[in-house]
Parts: C-alpha cells; sequence; structure tokens
C-alpha cells in the first residue's frame, strides 16, 4: 500500500500544464458542460496542498487535476509538507510566476494568514479550501468539520445506547494542532456528552499512519479494558486498525472519520471490529476548488461557501462498501 501511494504522490505532485481537449461536451462533477468557448489556455492556478499523506489527499489532487483538464487551464501543485514556512515560500512562487488564482488549503487558521495577505496584496485571487484561515478569501470549499465529526458521534451514541447498556469505555485519536481537527474533534465529543455510562478514558493526538498506530499500542497497555476508539482522521485510523489487527484483538469497536479502499476493505473482514467511518468527498473538494479558482480568476462571482455533503459507511451494508472500492480502486493501482 505505501509502495503504491509513494508512486501516486510523485506523479501527481509533478508540476503539470493541462491543455483542454475535445468537442466540448465533458462533463464536470457537477454534471455541467464544459464547452470550448469556456475554455481559457492562458488561465494558470496554482493549488498548495499541506502534505500527501493518505488516500485522502490523493483524492482531492486527482479532483483538482481533472478540473483543470475539464476546463482547459495550466495547473501546478505543490506540497508544503505541514511547514508553515514552506507554505509561505510556495505561495510567494506562484506569486512570482504570476499565477492567475491559487487554490489553498491553510496549515493555520493565524499563521497561515501572512501566506494567504501576501498572494491578495500582489492581487492573486485566492480560493481555500478544506480549513478556514482568519482573513478573507475569494470564498472556501469543505466541509464543516465541526458536523462532520458529530456525524460519527451520533452513530457512536446510539450504537452504545444499543450495544452497552452496562456501560463502555472508549479511547479517543484526537487533534489539537490543527482547526480542522479540534473542530472534528469537538463535534464528535459534543454528541457524546448525555450518553449515559459512556466514558472517554483516554485521549491522544494522532495524526500519520505510524502514529495511529503507536498511539494505539500505547492506549492499549494503559487501558486493557478499552472497549470502543474513535480517530479523527484516515491516516490515524489506519494505523489504530493495524494496531488492533497486529495484536488479533476483534474486540474492541473502532470507529473515524474519511474512507479509503484499504479501510473499506478493513471493514469487510473480521480481522478487526471496524464499524463505521463518516467522509468527505474529497474528489469533489479538489474539482470544486479549482473550478472556484478558475472562476475567480475570470472576475467572476462565486459562493462565499461550497459546503460538500459527508457521508456515513457502516460495516453492515456491505454493498455501499464493495462501490466504493470499485469506484475509488484506480488510487491504490
Amino acid at each position: 500500500m505505501k509502495k503504491l501511494m509513494a508512486c501516486l504522490v510523485c506523479t501527481t505532485l509533478m508540476t503539470v500544464a493541462l491543455a483542454g481537449c475535445g468537442d466540448g461536451s465533458a462533463k464536470t462533477s457537477a454534471g455541467t458542460s464544459a464547452s470550448s468557448e469556456s475554455k481559457q489556455s492562458d488561465i494558470t492556478i496554482g493549488s498548495v496542498i499541506m502534505n500527501t499523506s493518505g488516500e485522502w489527499f490523493a483524492e482531492v489532487i486527482a479532483g483538482q487535476e481533472a478540473a483543470a483538464k475539464d476546463l482547459g487551464v495550466k495547473f501546478s501543485i505543490v506540497s508544503s509538507d505541514n511547514e508553515v514556512s514552506k507554505e509561505y515560500d510556495n505561495v510567494s512562487t506562484f506569486v512570482s510566476q504570476q499565477v492567475d488564482a491559487l487554490c489553498i488549503s491553510p496549515l493555520s487558521a493565524d499563521a497561515s494568514v501572512a501566506a494567504v495577505e501576501a498572494a491578495k496584496e500582489a492581487g492573486v485571487p485566492v480560493v481555500n479550501w478544506n480549513t478556514t484561515v482568519n482573513t478573507e478569501t475569494e470564498g472556501f470549499v469543505g466541509v464543516s468539520n465541526y458536523d462532520l465529526g458529530g456525524k460519527t458521534g451520533e452513530y457512536v451514541a446510539e450504537y452504545v445506547k444499543e450495544n452497552f447498556p452496562d456501560g463502555c469505555k472508549m479511547a479517543i485519536l484526537g487533534n489539537s494542532n490543527y482547526e480542522v481537527g479540534v473542530e472534528r474533534c469537538n463535534g464528535f465529543k459534543d454528541k457524546l456528552k448525555d450518553v449515559s455510562g459512556l466514558e472517554i478514558v483516554a485521549e491522544q493526538d494522532a495524526e500519520l499512519q505510524e502514529e495511529g498506530l503507536d498511539i494505539t499500542e500505547q492506549i492499549l497497555t494503559a487501558n486493557p479494558d478499552i472497549q470502543l476508539i474513535w480517530a479523527w482522521n484516515q491516516t490515524s485510523l489506519l494505523g489504530c486498525a493495524a494496531a488492533l489487527q497486529n495484536a488479533g484483538n476483534q474486540d474492541i469497536i473502532v470507529m473515524g472519520t474519511d474512507m479509503s479502499v484499504e479501510l473499506a476493505k478493513d471493514m469487510q473482514s473480521d480481522e478487526v471490529k471496524l464499524q463505521a467511518i463518516t467522509t468527505q468527498m474529497p474528489f469533489d473538494i479538489g474539482y470544486q476548488a479549482v473550478e472556484n479558482a478558475v472562476k475567480a480568476a475570470k472576475g467572476e462571482s462565486i459562493d462565499k461557501e461550497v459546503l460538500i455533503p459527508v457521508k456515513t459507511y457502516t460495516k453492515d451494508k456491505p454493498d455501499e462498501l464493495a462501490t466504493y472500492i470499485e469506484e475509488h480502486k484506480d488510487l491504490v493501482q
């Protein structure tokens, strides 16, 4: 899996210049027609992505590249590798290259302000996606992360009431570093406040897969009576599932946020009790972000906030899991 993802990341992070072609009947993700008259081959869009860890960001990149191709614009993408200083340098480079618009997932609501304002001061319109920033942009594309976490929280609340009448001890793999993580965790925990007998006995930060694995092992050692674990993002959830499989633990219920093909396959198996995952639609987020950046570059008005729907997948709906795997199989080939 890691080798496959590494190949995908290397491919997608290469700077690309995509020119439109065809008969003008190509369909965008929203089902609209991208006619040859609307193609703008002289427009260049720059994209700054937080990092390339996991299938989620790979799917965002695929959506962005698809939008650029459909709309016939030049497109370049770079990763900030979770470093604010590198994020600023990436934006500065795009400004010096005179891109016509920028789409960015800011690393920090406050620390990323300088980078976004540098672009704006140079006259480059900015569309932010996935995460917000404490300065004005042309528009935001993503989800309410509070609601995203809350959706899984609602499911956990009902699941505990039905399956743990005598109470349940729970652990959280959370995040306190990014606004997106904080909001997601707050939304999740707020839905559990009135669940009788549910006790959160451990809560630690974990972001990448290795951290998810290590932290899960630490939590299990300190709290061997844990019955349920929730992970805030795709990569920490992958690590959590791997830790339980390594331990041969098929009793602990696992739930989380952001689906992947590997996680869908885990849900299909009996090696781990991965019960529910609430996920975004990262391809659509990436597509809409570039689409709105193109509109901004052309001086067209765009919605200040575009919220993409979320969906919860559960272990007891195998047909939906099979469909997800089929539709996303190209991401891991």
